[in-house]
């Protein structure tokens, strides 16, 4: 039995030498089964991870995990495949019982506010998901 953790870490500009604000993402999967468990892949592409605003300028509730997005409603504002080119070859991953991976990826200046981070793995037949809260800017 296979699931998915998302961890999101922003990196404050000033925290970081004069560089902009990011938002680290790591998406990471354990096999919690018995059996082996492969994951496999059409592309070279392992995850993909997507933004979603939540509330507007000066709306919505300011408290940590509080969310007034609601999946499906709007487009997201960035996602980490966009825009790349991943290799066109077939690829799988095989994780023990207890074995895990971690998929990541940096959305690098993303404007400031507070956002739904969703990561997704991108193997065939998988529905492993998870969303993380994360800020950023004043």
């Amino acid at each position: 039995m296979l699931n998915a953790a998302l961890t999101a870490h922003t990196v404050d500009a000033r925290d970081d030498a004069g560089g902009d604000d990011a938002i680290d993402l790591a998406l990471t999967v354990r096999n919690g089964g018995d059996d082996p468990d492969t994951l496999r892949f059409r592309t070279g592409q392992r995850a993909d991870f997507a933004a979603y605003r939540i509330g507007g300028e000066g709306e919505g509730d300011d408290r940590e995990g509080v969310e007034d997005h609601r999946e499906g409603e709007d487009d997201p504002v960035w996602r980490y495949g966009t825009g790349r080119v991943f290799t066109q070859v077939l690829g799988s991953e095989t994780l023990e019982p207890g074995e895990s991976t971690t998929y990541e990826a940096t959305w690098g200046d993303p404007p400031a506010g507070r956002y739904r981070i969703v990561g997704e793995v991108t193997a065939e037949e998988s529905d492993l998901t998870a969303s993380a809260v994360a800020r950023t800017g004043p």
